[in-house]
């Protein structure tokens, strides 16, 4: 474990090997050996890692990549710590950035606690936007401890009961889920009240499903089940879903960049979201100048279906790169939950 201070960190104190320490205890302890983007939050939220002093690190990375790491429980996560570790060596020789990283979130709870999630994003192309995390993904995660409360989350069946399956779980899917980090949060704050399927195109899923195996150890404690798969928005399901495959929650972060996306995207809610008046759609989306047409046709086709807000506010984050004079570019972005209205 390592603790925070202000004086620089020794090699030794860092998570050692030879303790068998939990994979996001390695994955912190690489963070704070590489060059990190800047952080989502404002930059009050930046909380910059202890120095670590430069003997004995290259030693600390080559034990690393050279160990099985046989006590990890997923190939997944020790492919992943295998690869910060190699990085950081590459950066030590004077590479200034990786084309592809891992990232860690913390995730607020209810409870006061913080859970930690590990992502893997790979270089970015202008055609696989899903393999970058976004603002609004990061400021939804963070909000979604929040939705125990009024209005509440709640399986469409619980109003009125199934004598076979009194405690049916929530389910939940994903529409975008990119790097999963709107979705992973969901199923580590519900745990075992909740399944929750993250979905996407087929050149993001492979990466999505790969995040959730890095986050086994969070999800496995919280009891959290997690599926992914995929979703084309532009195609109808065929054979439209039954009631039992509609789901109570759909989660969206980010997800209208194409002109086409508002109606891709409420043509896929509305056959895969549940009619019971407990259904929600929880969605999050920055209003940046070139997409506010197709955030105003998002809130009219919703409400054409006769889905209603229930709630919704704006926050600010920031992009985590750089304006040209090295400050944080803000960004306003417009959170929405939505209910079916009772004339539906």
């Amino acid at each position: 474990m390592i603790s925070a201070t202000d004086e620089p960190l020794h090699v030794l104190d860092l998570p050692q090997l030879y303790q068998k320490p939990s994979g996001t205890d390695l994955v912190k302890a690489l963070a704070l050996l590489s060059l990190q983007p800047r952080t989502f939050g404002t930059t009050a939220d930046v909380v910059k890692g202890p120095a670590v002093q430069p003997a004995g690190v290259t030693r600390y990375l080559t034990s690393i990549i050279a160990s099985p790491l046989a006590w990890l429980d997923t190939e997944e996560l020790r492919e992943a710590i295998w690869d910060a570790a190699a990085a950081r060596l590459s950066e030590r020789s004077g590479r200034s950035a990786m084309s592809a990283m891992s990232r860690i979130f913390n995730v607020p709870s209810g409870s006061g606690e913080q859970y930690t999630l590990t992502l893997h994003e790979p270089s970015i192309t202008a055609d696989n936007l899903g393999m970058k995390t976004w603002v609004s993904s990061y400021l939804l995660s963070r909000r979604l401890h929040n939705l125990g409360s009024p209005p509440a989350l709640v399986p469409s069946a619980s109003a009125t009961p199934s004598t076979s399956n009194p405690q049916k779980p929530l389910r939940a899917l994903e529409l975008g889920a990119g790097t999963g980090l709107v979705g992973l949060s969901f199923a580590a704050l519900q745990g075992e009240s909740a399944t929750v399927h993250l979905t996407d195109l087929p050149d993001i899923v492979p990466n999505l499903a790969h995040n959730a195996a890095l986050n086994i150890e969070l999800l496995d404690r919280t009891g959290a089940n997690v599926t992914t798969g995929l979703l084309d928005w532009s195609v109808a399901p065929s054979p439209l879903p039954t009631a039992e495959e509609q789901f109570d929650v759909i989660l969206a972060a980010d997800p209208l960049y194409s002109p086409n996306h508002p109606k891709w995207l409420v043509d896929t809610i509305n056959p895969w979201l549940s009619r019971g008046l407990g259904a929600r759609v929880v969605v999050e989306m920055p209003l940046r100048d070139a997409y506010l047409p197709q955030v105003k046709e998002f809130r009219q086709r919703m409400s054409e279906l006769g889905l209603a807000v229930v709630e919704e506010g704006e926050e600010i984050g920031y992009d985590d790169w750089e304006s040209a004079d090295g400050g944080a570019l803000a960004v306003n972005c417009w959170w929405s939950i939505w209910g079916w209205s009772e004339r539906v």
